[in-house]
């Protein structure tokens, strides 16, 4: 009976291992480039998006709050009128002139109110899609944004602390809503736009309880309020607009996102 020998493998040699390792080596490692670049490509769109929100939602609120920069230095003009009348001015024979300064002096808040929608940079900050950002300075400026938005809001609340305290209580005493009705058309559009047209209504413009009215002690009411709204205005507004400026200014160039 014939005996049949199976050959032995050959053995490897130390080169045929050092090859083999460096294959698998560089597999391994292009695979794990591969994963890097693919991972910092999803960042850099994810980032792009963001920054797009972003440019959006900052330069929405700075359109917004020069039209509410108008609407108060409307109101800061009127305010102005107001402390001159009450030097020297009858309060029997008033005029629809005079009403509509009393009227935007004394009724007119809400539509004085800068309220920033932060929402993007809000779920930035809580989420921590901040780091997609990797510029320092743009991270920067999003924390200069932030803060200049509380400022405002903490600043605005005092504004509304003091004119629930102090202003509107001149009206709930001395001001006839019946003009009020007749101009806003029974309320079907807002006040303030229909100040905005400076209207002349049939309802009279007549103070109530006039012989109750104390012109130094309202017009020192007055004259304090106007510096509130001058402060808020001259500081705070200014260094909104600042921040929001630098901010939009560093998204265009860092991400090449073109001026609305």
């Amino acid at each position: 009976m014939e005996l049949h020998h199976h050959p032995h493998p050959e053995k490897k040699g130390l080169k045929e291992y050092l090859l083999e390792g460096l294959m698998i080596f560089l597999a391994v490692s292009m695979g794990f480039i591969a994963e890097n670049i693919r991972e910092k490509f999803i960042e850099n769109e994810r980032a792009h998006e963001l920054a797009e929100s972003l440019y959006q939602e900052v330069y929405a609120d700075s359109v917004k709050l020069q039209k509410i920069i108008t609407i108060r230095d409307i109101k800061e003009k009127a305010l102005n009128n107001i402390i001159n009348y009450f030097k020297d001015s009858s309060l029997i024979n008033t005029s629809h002139h005079f009403y509509r300064k009393f009227t935007w002096t004394f009724v007119i808040q809400n539509a004085t109110n800068f309220e920033p929608a932060d929402g993007i940079l809000t779920q930035l900050r809580n989420s921590g899609s901040l780091r997609y950002f990797k510029n320092n300075l743009l991270q920067k400026e999003c924390g200069e944004l932030s803060v200049a938005i509380a400022k405002i809001r903490n600043r605005e609340e005092f504004e509304v602390q003091y004119f629930q305290q102090y202003i509107r209580p001149v009206a709930l005493k001395f001001y006839n809503f019946g003009w009020y009705d007749e101009i806003s058309k029974q309320g079907t559009i807002s006040i303030a736009d229909a100040m905005l047209n400076e209207p002349n209504p049939k309802a009279p413009p007549i103070m109530s309880n006039a012989s109750l009215f104390n012109k130094t002690e309202i017009k020192n009411l007055v004259h304090f309020y106007l510096i509130i709204l001058r402060t808020t205005r001259i500081s705070h507004f200014n260094n909104y607009f600042k921040a929001n400026h630098n901010l939009l200014a560093t998204l265009r160039k860092e991400y090449n996102l073109k001026a609305e």
